[in-house]
């Protein structure tokens, strides 16, 4: 376990971010027993790496508690791994591929740790790490004790979970399918032409500002409402994908903060729709 001081702008896409004095790095599972018996879900904020986060400017107090072991575990049941949190998707993905499973091509396109795809029921093109999820291996920050979450009881929802809030992630048991290679080479190429078609780089970006419903995209929404290519300071709503917000080099985290809320207002005075930020904005704002 090592803690650090640290500029949180280090840590996320976005490069946003102010200083963090208690910047935790988690090296393998057992360091959960090392860590300071004031750390508690209140004053602690659990990283992965920081591909749909953004950090205000101002210092953060609390804990930033960063787990970055990696590993993929083979179980007795060929089609089921245990993965940990701090895994990055596209290596996953890859990982499947050379082992001829099917069923996470998709996590090829999500810049994140598998640690924050299964908080949030991360996913694209129709598919959800949800649907992956046999039971989720976490640590209880308030009871401090270790226990396990099946999928049933952590109550999953469109990009969100009910039960996984005030825990430490540490691993997962996910399940796949045979697949034929060739298969699967197709699909992970498609998914990623279709990604560098429609969407800009995953770098001074976050991924999807908002959530989509089953009534409509954001993206649409926001295009319509004209608001392409709108920025405020050194922000801006992409020229190619409205729903993603890029950032210039050295933008602030407050730039991205009032662009968001000038987009959600207008949005809302067109088509009374109540736009809800898929992004996290941690700590001071507004």
């Amino acid at each position: 376990m090592k803690i650090n001081s640290i500029n949180l702008s280090k840590v996320t896409t976005y490069k946003f971010g102010g200083l963090c004095k208690n910047f935790i790095i988690l090296e393998k599972p057992d360091d959960i027993l090392k860590i300071p018996e004031t750390i508690n879900s209140t004053n602690t904020f659990v990283l992965g790496k920081g591909s749909n986060i953004a950090f205000s400017d101002i210092e953060f107090k609390g804990y930033v508690l960063k787990p970055d072991f990696q590993f993929i575990n083979k179980t007795n049941d060929v089609f089921r791994l245990e993965v940990s949190s701090g895994t990055y998707l596209p290596k996953l993905s890859r990982y499947l591929k050379e082992n001829e499973l099917g069923g996470g091509e998709y996590l090829l396109g999500i810049p994140g740790s598998l640690g924050g795809a299964l908080k949030m029921n991360a996913g694209s093109y129709g598919y959800e790490i949800s649907s992956n999820v046999i039971e989720v291996n976490c640590y209880d920050l308030d009871k401090k004790k270790f226990i396990t979450v099946d999928k049933d009881s952590i109550n999953y929802s469109y990009r969100r979970s009910k039960n996984l809030d005030n825990k430490i992630i540490l691993s997962a048991i996910l399940r796949f399918e045979n697949s034929d290679p060739k298969t699967i080479s197709k699909k992970m190429t498609d998914f990623n032409k279709q990604r560098k078609k429609s969407q800009p780089p995953a770098i001074y970006n976050a991924g999807s500002v908002f959530k989509n419903t089953n009534t409509y995209f954001a993206g649409k929404l926001i295009e319509n409402t004209g608001l392409k290519g709108y920025s405020i300071d050194n922000v801006s709503v992409s020229t190619k994908h409205a729903n993603f917000f890029i950032a210039k080099k050295g933008a602030k985290a407050a730039s991205l903060y009032n662009l968001v809320q000038y987009v959600k207002e207008k949005v809302h005075d067109k088509y009374k729709v109540e736009l809800e930020e898929e992004i996290q904005f941690i700590g001071e704002f507004d």
